[in-house]
């Protein structure tokens, strides 16, 4: 199957293109080339064709959960985000344990401003991975949005602790005092 190239989504593309088009694959096999494919498309930002190819996946296998997720996130690059909620609800219906979908729609509650419902969402997604330094990080850009600091600090530490780099946390830690 075409789920290896990583992190480059040319390769992933190319690979997956050859699969679906050889004709070899059906059912199953084809809904996860074009889930794959479709992951090689959102990694490159190509929001629409990505959609297109977890549409097909999903066609081709309703129960298909990381498909809806997935393009639950390619919606949300396109700032659709009811639509995203649609999909990432729908993941998660599928598998009611999938943090990454639930953290996921906490995302898009946060960006839609319902802060409440974000942190929610993030907190069930903590529950069932308590090891997901993005979540905590993101709990915290939703308590700081909120106004409340002092949790929002909390996250990021946390977020840190777990060992989660990324740019704006680090300066959001300095900024509380956290880091020199």
């Amino acid at each position: 199957m075409c789920d290896f190239g990583g992190d480059h989504p040319d390769i992933r593309i190319v690979a997956c293109t050859r699969n679906i088009q050889s004709g070899r694959f059906t059912g199953s096999n084809l809904a996860r080339a074009f889930a794959n494919r479709g992951l090689g498309y959102k990694r490159k930002g190509l929001w629409e064709k990505a959609i297109a190819d977890y549409s097909e996946a999903i066609r081709l296998k309703p129960d298909l959960s990381d498909a809806f997720n997935n393009r639950g996130n390619a919606y949300y690059g396109k700032g659709q985000f009811d639509r995203a909620i649609e999909d990432f609800d729908e993941a998660i219906r599928l598998d009611p344990g999938f943090a990454e979908a639930i953290g996921n729609r906490g995302n898009v509650y946060r960006k839609k401003g319902h802060f409440d419902r974000a942190i929610q969402d993030y907190n069930k997604a903590i529950g069932l991975n308590p090891d997901d330094a993005r979540v905590f990080a993101d709990r915290g850009l939703a308590y700081e949005m909120k106004g409340e600091k002092t949790q929002a600090l909390k996250d990021f530490k946390k977020a840190h602790a777990l060992g989660f780099r990324h740019s704006l946390l680090l300066k959001k830690l300095r900024e509380g005092g956290e880091l020199l």
